[in-house]
C-alpha cells in the first residue's frame, strides 16, 4: 500500500521494487520518468522523486497511482533529481472562485511565496521531524508523513462545489457571499500553501486554520504568514480596494495587486488528539492520498466526535467511513463516545501532478455527530502520580512499551506537565549546596 523507503526503477523496460538497507548501493533511481544510471552510496540524504503513474517505472506496483511518491537515501555529491510540478494542462487562466477572485492571481502569489523550484527543500524540511527518528532505528517512516502540493486550480473548484452543497443543507441564501464567516480547515497543512489558498479564493471566511503535526514544517507555514504580514495599511487598503482590517494580504498576477486574506491561523497538532479542537470547522480539506486504512479510521472517527452536523469534509484518493463509534478516551469518561454517520455527496476527478495527472476527490457531509456532547474546547485532565505510573506498568506487561526513548521523553513531558521538574531541581540543589558546606567545614544554618 505505498513506496515508504523504497526504490521503484526501470532496468530494460522492467520494473522492479526493492527496499533500500543501509549498505545498498543505489544502481539506477526513475524520477519523473526519468533514469539516471550511475554508481551511488547511500547517505544521510533523502531525494524525493514523483514519476508518472503512466511511466513504465511503475507499471505493474500495486497502488502506485495513490502512493507514487519515492524516497530513497542517497549522498549530498550526487546529481540532483529536482522534484518538480508540472502545470495543469487544464488550467482556465480567466478562472475565478465563486467569490470572484481570479484563480490565476492567487496562484501567482502563492508561488511567490513558494516557488515551485524550491519545492525539494520544502520536502527536505518536512524530513527534518518526520523521518530520521524512523531511520535512526531502521525503521520505514511513516507514509503519511509524504509531503506533496495539491493543485490550486483543483483545489479551487473543490471549494466551489462544496460551497454549493453545503447551502442545500443549511439555512444560507442563495445569494450570500461564498463561505462568509464560516471556517476552513487544512488536515495536514504541511507548509501552510493551501490555507493561504483559501484565505485568498474567498476573503470573507471567518477563519482558515492549519493543522499540521510535523513541527519543522509548520514553522515554514507561520514564516510565510509572517511574510503576507501588511507593512503599510493604507496603501494595502488602496490597492485591494477594500477598507477595514487586512492584516495579511497576498501579492497578485500583477505588480500593483495585493490579494486580501482572511484571517489565518496555524497550529502544530494531530486530529488524532482527541483534545485538539476542531470543532468549530464547517468545511475541512485532507490531502489523503498516502494515508493508510487505519488513519483514515481515525480520521473518519476525529471527524464524528467533533464537527458540526451539515460540515462538509473533502478528502483526496480514499472516502471516510461513512458510518462508526468512536471509543471512550481512556482515564475521561466526560469525553463522549458513541455513533455518527456521514454522507459521501459527490466524487470528482481533477489534476495533481504529485498522483500521476490525475486526483480523485470525494466531498462528504456530516449528517449525525458527538459535536453537541464534545461541547468546545476541552483540556485533557491531569493524572495522579499513581496513576500515571499504574499505566505504565500496564504498558510494560502487555509489550506496548518497548522504545526506551520515547519512554523516558514522555517522562520528561509528564515532569514539566505536573511542575514535578522544578520541585527536583530545587531538591538537587539544596542537596548540593549541603555537600559544598560538608567539604568546607560550615555548620548547617
Amino acid at each position: 500500500g505505498g513506496l515508504p523507503r523504497s526504490l521503484v526503477a526501470s532496468r530494460e523496460g522492467t520494473p522492479v521494487q526493492r527496499v533500500l538497507a543501509a549498505s545498498d548501493e543505489v544502481k539506477s533511481i526513475t524520477c519523473d520518468g526519468r533514469e539516471k544510471e550511475e554508481g551511488r552510496t547511500p547517505g544521510l540524504r533523502f531525494a524525493f522523486g514523483a514519476p508518472s503513474a503512466r511511466s513504465p517505472a511503475v507499471q505493474g506496483v500495486p497502488r502506485a497511482r495513490a502512493h507514487i511518491r519515492t524516497n530513497t537515501i542517497a549522498t549530498d555529491d550526487d546529481e540532483e533529481c529536482p522534484l518538480m510540478p508540472e502545470i495543469n494542462p487544464n488550467f482556465d487562466p480567466s478562472a475565478t472562485s465563486l467569490s470572484d477572485v481570479s484563480i490565476s492571481d492567487v496562484i501567482a502569489g502563492i508561488d511567490r511565496l513558494y516557488p515551485p523550484s524550491e519545492l525539494e527543500s520544502r520536502n527536505a524540511k518536512s524530513r527534518t521531524d518526520g523521518y530520521w527518528k524512523y531511520v535512526e532505528k531502521g525503521e520505514s517512516p511513516p507514509q503519511e508523513f509524504t509531503y506533496g502540493e495539491f493543485d490550486v486550480e483543483f483545489f479551487s473548484l473543490l471549494l466551489d462545489r462544496a460551497w454549493e452543497l453545503y447551502q442545500v443543507d443549511s439555512d444560507e441564501m442563495s445569494d450570500s457571499l461564498p463561505w462568509q464567516n464560516k471556517t476552513f480547515i487544512d488536515i495536514g497543512s504541511g507548509a501552510g500553501r493551501l490555507v493561504l489558498s483559501a484565505a485568498a479564493l474567498h476573503p470573507n471566511w471567518k477563519l482558515c486554520r492549519g493543522l499540521e503535526i510535523l513541527e519543522g514544517i509548520h514553522n515554514t507555514s507561520t514564516k510565510m504568514l509572517d511574510i503576507c504580514q501588511v507593512a503599510d495599511l493604507e496603501q494595502s487598503q488602496s490597492q485591494s480596494g477594500v477598507q477595514g482590517s487586512i492584516p495579511h494580504v497576498l501579492r497578485g498576477n500583477r505588480s500593483e495587486a495585493y490579494l486580501p486574506l482572511a484571517p489565518i491561523e496555524f497550529v502544530c497538532g494531530s486530529f488524532t488528539n482527541p483534545y485538539e479542537y476542531i470543532g468549530d470547522v464547517d468545511v475541512a480539506f485532507v490531502f489523503s492520498s498516502c494515508m493508510k486504512p487505519e488513519l483514515i479510521k481515525q480520521l473518519s472517527n476525529a471527524i464524528g466526535r467533533q464537527f458540526k452536523p451539515g460540515s462538509i469534509v473533502i478528502t483526496t484518493e480514499f472516502p471516510l467511513h461513512l458510518r462508526g463509534s468512536v471509543e471512550q478516551v481512556a482515564d475521561d469518561r466526560s469525553m463522549p463516545h458513541g455513533e455518527f454517520e456521514l454522507q459521501l455527496l459527490e466524487k470528482i476527478n481533477g489534476w495533481c501532478w504529485l498522483l500521476g495527472g490525475e486526483s480523485t476527490a470525494y466531498i462528504h457531509r456530516v449528517k449525525t455527530s458527538l459535536h453537541e456532547q464534545y461541547g468546545g474546547p476541552r483540556q485533557k485532565p491531569k493524572l495522579s502520580v499513581e496513576e500515571e505510573a499504574f499505566q505504565i506498568v500496564q504498558k510494560i506487561e502487555n509489550g506496548t512499551l518497548t522504545d526506551t526513548d520515547e519512554f523516558i521523553r514522555q517522562v520528561k513531558n509528564d515532569m514539566f506537565y505536573h511542575g514535578v521538574d522544578a520541585t527536583l531541581r530545587k531538591a538537587d540543589k539544596e542537596q548540593h549546596i549541603d555537600k559544598l558546606m560538608d567539604y568546607w567545614g560550615i555548620d548547617n544554618i
